[in-house]
């Protein structure tokens, strides 16, 4: 059996304990291979051990806190932490092929490195290059000579093939997938919905559910103010914002300008706000339950967006903007409502109104929701392309 490593980015541990898109992916897909042999590495945790076998899924994880982790992430060309960490534990390994997710630069240094020139390398980006951060990115016109690239949406892939995978020898496309088994729709928890509904004074009230980071990019302000219109036609719907402004171990509770802003704004809001704060990863399924309808109003060109296929699986029909990949996931009229204007507060409030006062287009686009990503973005599903592509590459080089 072959050997994949699946690299994670030097944020945050996988399995996902403190949050994250990218290592939920990687240990969901990692636990469905069947024709691959799975070793992850990431960094370390003091909650995890540094090497552990889960699930028949063999985990590395490097020490990167402290003085560490700030001089990589800040001088990370002249202290390579975890490049060579990772390298070490690949030349013991002796993995068959290299997927490293949203990390330009890590790829480019283990494509270098001695021992490792001659592994095919996939560099799979779950956003574009600009969403990067600043020293994350390597320098403009710079891609990263890859037997494969991966994009989290046709939309990525389509974008950077003339930028990061410019010189990438393939290109594929690999969907996000989700757990419909645990994001369970509330017409199967009734007692359930109805118990964490009251728990946050909810009752009957129609309910319009945020989840992701408080931020400006996700649109809340936007949401926040389209809910005036909103609470003038319904005066008893509830706005609530399921989140915090970052994750992480010690940065869940971080304040930021724009949530001070956003604090202010609610305090003159005529309706009711709640804001949850964060949420620990293995509840937020339940969060999903509290609400009628899901609303995310980006604003910036997002690769996918995991809560809208997280929103379909449990039932519920999304408002969402037509930026980047998320069109692929929130079809018109199938599993939601697509803004023609990304910022338009009278569209946004208009297209609330309208689904929280027709509970029949609620309750179709919900089902046709969920029986749609079971169907097509089960991790099983995903997991079989995902070593789809892997088998490709390595044929294509032999």
């Amino acid at each position: 059996m072959r050997t994949v490593a699946l690299i994670g980015p030097e944020l945050y541990p996988i399995p996902p304990i403190r949050g994250g898109a990218v290592e939920l992916f990687i240990e969901q897909t990692a636990a469905r291979l069947q024709r691959w042999r799975p070793v992850v590495i990431g960094p370390a945790d003091p909650d995890l051990p540094r090497h552990e076998v889960r699930g028949g899924v063999e985990y590395f994880r490097i020490p990167l806190d402290g003085w560490r982790g700030r001089l990589y992430r800040r001088y990370r060309q002249y202290f390579p932490f975890y490049d060579r960490q990772i390298a070490r534990i690949l030349r013991r390994v002796q993995p068959d092929l290299l997927h490293v997710h949203n990390r330009p630069l890590l790829a480019l240094s283990l494509h270098r490195r001695r021992g490792l020139e001659t592994v095919p390398l996939v560099l799979h980006m779950h956003n574009l290059y600009h969403s990067l951060g600043r020293r994350e990115r390597p320098a403009p016109g710079v891609s990263v000579p890859a037997a494969g690239f991966i994009g989290c949406s046709q939309f990525v892939v389509d974008r950077e093939k003339s930028g990061l995978g410019r010189d990438a020898a393939a290109y594929f496309v690999v969907y996000n997938g989700v757990d419909a088994g645990v994001f369970g729709p509330p017409w199967e928890h009734p007692d359930q919905r109805q118990k964490l509904r009251q728990q946050y004074g909810l009752a009957e009230a129609p309910t319009v559910l945020f989840v992701g980071k408080l931020r400006e990019s996700k649109g809340v302000h936007l949401l926040l103010a389209a809910m005036a219109e909103v609470w003038s036609r319904l005066p008893q719907a509830v706005l609530v914002l399921v989140g915090g402004t970052e994750f992480g171990r010690g940065r869940t509770g971080r304040e930021t300008p724009f949530l001070q802003h956003l604090r202010r704004q609610m305090e003159t809001a005529r309706g009711r706000v709640v804001l949850t704060g964060f949420i620990p990863p293995a509840r937020i399924p339940e969060a999903y339950l509290l609400g009628d309808i899901f609303v995310g109003p980006s604003q910036i060109e997002e690769g996918l967006g995991m809560v809208f296929l997280e929103a379909a699986a449990a039932g519920l029909p999304s408002i969402a903007t037509r930026r980047g990949g998320i069109p692929e996931v929130v079809r018109e009229d199938l599993n939601g409502l697509l803004l023609q204007q990304h910022d338009d507060i009278r569209e946004l409030a208009g297209k609330i109104i309208n689904l929280l006062e027709d509970q029949n287009l609620r309750w179709r686009l919900g089902k046709q929701g969920r029986a749609w990503v079971q169907e097509h973005f089960s991790w099983e599903k995903i997991a079989q392309r995902q070593e789809e592509v892997y088998d490709e590459i390595v044929s294509s080089k032999q």
